[in-house]
């Protein structure tokens, strides 16, 4: 059996959105998942709370580049349950 692959192509497709939206010529950047989680078994790996972590060295109007990183996050919003599998359903506020 093959492994999974749903989080590593999620972070691809990820990464040039983010870097669309952080200052244009910053340095050192790089884009993870926070809070990752490893199966004791060996194999795959999961996130537990599907967040891509950014951080960069902004540029200087000067020039050069921030001694310190900025760092920031997005949340992922996941279509299916990662442990079941099954569709999630749009909720209208309430509990069902």
């Amino acid at each position: 059996m093959s492994k999974c692959k749903c989080f590593s192509e999620m972070l691809e497709k990820v990464k040039p959105q983010i870097e669309k939206a952080i200052p244009e010529g910053s340095a050192d950047i790089d884009v993870s998942w926070q809070n990752l989680a490893f199966f004791p078994s060996g194999g795959d790996f999961a996130p537990v709370n599907p967040r891509v972590e950014v951080e960069y060295r902004k540029p200087k109007k000067g020039g050069g580049h921030a001694k310190n990183f900025t760092k920031d996050s997005v949340s992922i919003l996941c279509n299916f349950c990662p442990f079941c599998g099954r569709k999630l359903e749009k909720s209208n506020g309430g509990e069902s």
